[in-house]
């Protein structure tokens, strides 16, 4: 799998997001939300901050993840999807 990047504007608040899924090694991918300014540019180009950060152990599990948030973002409020997400190993929705 190649890496998975994808802008998403959530439409309750307004506020923009850039997810990014990279292969950390063999067995690891690390898919991570980033708050981001108009032009979908990481907020004050930090990216050691992001909002969220989610480990899969196979490429389709990161997938999964990387389209879930792309998908859920949309829609959801920010802050109780990142606290689903980092509360649960795997998110009910994505079983």
């Amino acid at each position: 799998m190649a890496g998975l990047f994808a802008k998403v504007k959530n439409k309750l608040t307004g506020r923009r997001f850039l997810i990014s899924t990279i292969k950390k090694d063999d067995n690891t991918f690390e898919t991570a939300v980033f708050p981001a300014n108009l032009f979908y540019l990481p907020r004050g180009f930090k990216l050691s901050n992001p909002s969220l950060v989610k480990t899969s152990q196979n490429p389709e599990e990161a997938e999964r993840v990387h389209h879930s948030l792309s998908q859920r973002l949309q829609t959801e409020l920010p802050e109780r999807l990142f606290q689903e997400f980092s509360k649960n190993k795997i998110p009910q929705r994505l079983r």
